[in-house]
């Protein structure tokens, strides 16, 4: 059986399987009925995704299911059960939220408990590697974090998510094989599904929910509501064991009945009495745990959802209680501990179409709703219909998005790809519905994640098989915007360019505790070549690891030290700026220029984005702190860091251990400290050698007195493979960082600023950056690079002419004056009332204006947000209306 059939050969045996089939209750149902078979079948045959998905579907399973023909106690025997008789509990007693002693003795084995609520460093070995029948739960593991990845044995009461991950690989391989099953009929997938099922089953049956008697949980457990555990966890969000269960049962239905477990014989008992039985609990427990609020309302509703749908209905049941009684629990009502869906589209914000939580909880929320929305559709239930915040929720999450398709890193996450199953299901729903239009733009978001590798739909899971659609004609471009901006969030992105090549991007966000998010305190991060080079570290492995504060905290971001953390941030100003009431921007002053000037109490932050050409660009990062001791914060990707001076010297940097952890106690996690005492101009520069050819960022800095530089290697960046060019800065490898303390100086009168430029060997552009004038309240810089020359001036005393050098003048928040080959280029003026360099000018009418002049093939063009007067060389000035790219003759 280990060879994959030819699909065409189950053609002619639909006849014979629709006599076969049983047809004393009306399962299959979760997804299919045995009429769809047919249909699904066909979809295997002529999409190519989808057969490629069915083949990947039995080169995983074959191997099991062929071994448990000769062998059927192999892949039971790797399930973790209490399995000594004696110690198989029925009842397990939580203490500090880790699981604590058992009591009772079932007649089959039960189910083992997870050992632990907090995470671990380890992840299982392979299968085959595994103890069978482990009496003491003590699980072989192999670490995450080390280089060393040899199997060490995990004590039960330390094994963290293993014991629920072990189980939950093979609930579903027994899940894909009763799928094998409803396709082909062949009754080795069917036999291998329900020895799983049985033990599973039975082995959960006989167990009472925990009981945490201190409550340090939360709540008492067993079956009382409040607290957070599940019925079969310490999280009622990690109670999903139900899910691949719910599905086996649904497709094995007939078979189970048809081949009963001995066992129901001595307790006088039908399959569907303790599948009942046990999905009741599940249900039961599932909706009094957890709260209402927030990823944890939805991500119950995801476990249980399966479980409400294979029940029967409810005039079955002697207490009534079938699939009717439940499902208005989530399509409805809302209680104490739990809210349905109502309430659930109702925390969407309307404005943006994102959820209140940190990218990574947020961005699965609306899959989740949608998969559940399918499945009630199955079942006759619309849910979808009359909600337009799910296609808004989804295509939202569109601005979280680099141009590789990651997500950004900010607040509890990882980052990584998006979620395509969102975009898939709102193809298969408006596929179904009829909604070509939508369908269209949904098919344009998963063809171009096809096409930039973050996306494979030849991998897809079983039921996507059934569910996904063909993709229609669409577009090929995504919707893009030039900023985002989301005021729950405190977080901005600015972009020039969307591609992996020559994109250019920063995010720039404040701080705010809870909801996922984080203490960021005006932390900034850029992009070059697709890629996060100036990241937010998030390579944690749970909120329990030591490590977990610098990571979540302010000291695993792009900032300055001590000072504001969180609370309110005030938008100084942004262009381009978003709509009021939008996510987004709907205009574009100048194609060259962007920035954002953010406040929080004593900080101020303006970061801008200047390109040069279509290729290079760079970012410039002015960071003011009215206090008079700041640490300014840098993490870059990078084999190594080297400093060195304007002449290009290499600085000699000592060996030290002074860093100290005065400003704040993460700063332990800072390892070989180096150090020199400098006030210059200097540059460092970040290698990443392990890319061809190899990227660099490089930092000018321009010098201020009371300087000391120090060099450290900060934690590692990520613990993902995708996030970083070749894994570089990974666990356990750790990320250069710079660190600029100013002692004794005033941040706000002298400020940190920096400009950044990253590129390709061979590509650098920027050859020279110098201070123009000496200001206390306005900077101003000149930067020469092979494309064009440019003087950018940054005030915050708007109501002021400054005056930096000869012809040039100033009045505002930024000013850009740009010349390619000596002559105009361009002037950029950012909510400000002056801009004059020479003969070109800008000025404001009335109010601030943000505003462009650019000369383009013999001809000017200008933008502005306001009426605006212009001078051109030596023509007199000018009152123009507020318009964008238009033409001046």
């Amino acid at each position: 059986m280990t060879a994959i059939r030819p699909i065409t050969l189950f053609f002619s045996l639909i006849v014979a399987i629709a006599i076969q089939a049983q047809k004393a209750s009306d399962h299959p149902r979760l997804l299919v009925a045995d009429g769809d078979r047919e249909e699904v079948l066909a979809k295997i045959e002529t999409e190519p995704w989808a057969k490629a998905s069915w083949h990947m579907l039995l080169e995983e399973i074959n191997p099991y299911v062929d071994l448990h023909v000769t062998d059927p106690e192999w892949i039971v025997s790797r399930l973790a059960m209490y399995w000594k008789d004696g110690e198989r509990y029925t009842q397990c007693y939580i203490k500090g939220q880790d699981w604590n002693y058992g009591e009772g003795n079932a007649p089959v084995p039960t189910v083992r408990l997870p050992g632990m609520r907090k995470w671990n460093d380890y992840v299982n070995v392979p299968l085959e590697d595994r103890i069978p029948y482990n009496e003491t739960g003590d699980m072989l593991g192999i670490s995450r974090s080390s280089a060393d990845k040899t199997p060490v044995k995990i004590p039960y009461k330390e094994t963290g998510h293993m014991i629920r991950a072990n189980n939950m690989e093979i609930l579903k391989l027994a899940e894909k094989s009763a799928f094998a099953y409803f396709i082909t009929q062949e009754e080795e997938y069917a036999k291998f599904s329900a020895d799983i099922f049985w033990f599973w089953i039975l082995g959960t049956y006989y167990m009472n929910p925990p009981l945490d008697l201190e409550e340090s949980t939360g709540g008492q457990g067993g079956y009382e509501p409040g607290g957070i555990m599940g019925y079969y966890d310490y999280e009622v969000i990690h109670d999903d064991r139900q899910i691949p269960m719910a599905a086996t049962y649904d497709f094995l239905y007939d078979y189970l009945n048809a081949h009963p477990h001995e066992h129901l014989k001595e307790i006088n008992k039908k399959t569907v009495d303790v599948a009942s039985e046990v999905f009741k609990r599940f249900i039961e427990i599932g909706l009094v745990r957890g709260g209402k609020k927030g990823n944890w309302n939805v991500n119950r509703y995801k476990n249980i959802i399966g479980s409400m749908l294979v029940l029967e209905s409810n005039e079955f049941y002697e207490d009534g209680k079938g699939r009717e009684y439940y499902i208005p629990f989530y399509t409805e009502k809302s209680g104490d501990h739990y809210a349905g869906l109502p309430e659930i589209m109702a925390n969407y914000n309307t404005e943006t179409g994102l959820w209140p939580e940190s990218p990574g909880y947020a961005s699965g929320m609306i899959p989740t709703v949608l998969d559940m929305g399918l499945l009630l559709y199955k079942s006759g239930m619309n849910t979808l219909a009359g909600n337009p915040i799910i296609e808004k929720a989804a295509l939202a999450n569109l601005g979280w998005l680099d141009a590789r398709g990651n997500l950004v890193v900010f607040g509890d996450m990882r980052g990584g790809a998006f979620n395509m199953s969102a975009f898939e299901a709102l193809l298969t729903y408006s596929t179904w519905t009829g909604d070509t239009k939508t369908a269209k733009t949904m098919a344009t978001v998963i063809k171009k994640n096809m096409e930039n590798g973050q996306y494979d739909r030849n991998g897809s899971h079983w039921r996507d098989i059934i569910l996904n659609q063909t993709l229609p004609e669409s577009g090929s471009e995504l919707p893009y915007h030039r900023s985002a901006y989301s005021k729950f969030h405190r977080h901005m992105i600015l972009r020039n360019g969307n591609d992996e090549e020559n994109g250019l991007m920063f995010t720039l966000y404040g701080g705010r505790q809870k909801s996922h998010l984080a203490e960021n305190g005006l932390a900034f991060q850029f992009y070059g070549k697709g890629w996060a080079l100036a990241p937010d570290a998030s390579a944690y492995e749970s909120y329990w690891s030591p490590d977990a504060g610098y990571h979540r905290g302010i000291t695993g971001s792009n900032t300055i030290i001590p000072g504001y953390k969180s609370g309110e941030i005030t938008v100084n100003a942004m262009d381009p700026k978003t709509a009021d009431n939008g996510f987004y921007n709907t205009e574009v002053t100048s194609e060259l220029v962007s920035f954002a000037d953010v406040s929080a109490e004593e900080k101020r932050r303006v970061v801008a984005m200047v390109r040069t050409s279509e290729s290079s660009g760079y970012y410039v990062d002015i960071f003011r702190s009215d206090q008079d001791d700041s640490d300014y914060l840098h993490h870059n990707l990078g084999n190594a860091v080297t400093l060195k001076d304007a002449s290009d010297q290499e600085l000699s940097l000592m060996a030290v251990n002074d860093l100290g952890t005065a400003h704040n106690k993460h700063y332990s996690f800072f390892e070989n400290q180096r150090k020199v005492e400098y006030d210059r101009d200097f540059n460092a520069t970040w290698d990443i050698n392990s890319v061809s050819p190899a990227l660099h960022v490089n930092l000018w800095m321009m010098g201020q007195d009371n300087r000391e530089l120090y060099v450290v290697d900060a934690p590692p960046t990520t613990l993902r493979e995708d996030i970083t060019p070749k894994q570089i800065n990974r666990s356990p490898e750790t990320t250069p960082t710079l660190i600029v303390r100013q002692n004794g100086l005033n941040g706000k009168a002298h400020p940190f600023v920096s400009v950044f430029e990253p590129y390709a060997t061979g590509e650098k552009s920027i050859e020279k950056i110098t201070k123009v004038g000496d200001f206390g309240d306005m900077v101003s810089l000149k930067v020469t690079s092979t494309h064009s020359t440019q003087v950018i001036c940054n005030s915050i005393d708007g109501n002021k002419v400054y005056k930096p050098a000869k012809n040039l003048k100033f009045k505002g928040t930024l000013g850009v004056t740009s010349k390619k080959n000596g002559k105009f280029d361009y002037l950029y003026l950012g909510k400000g009332k002056l801009l004059q360099n020479g003969k070109y000018k800008i000025e404001a009418v009335n109010e601030a204006v943000s505003a462009a002049l650019r000369f383009e093939d013999g001809k000017y063009y200008y933008s502005s947000d306001k009426p605006v007067i212009i001078q051109i060389n030596k023509k007199g000035a000018k009152e123009y209306p507020a318009g964008y790219n238009l033409e001046i003759k």
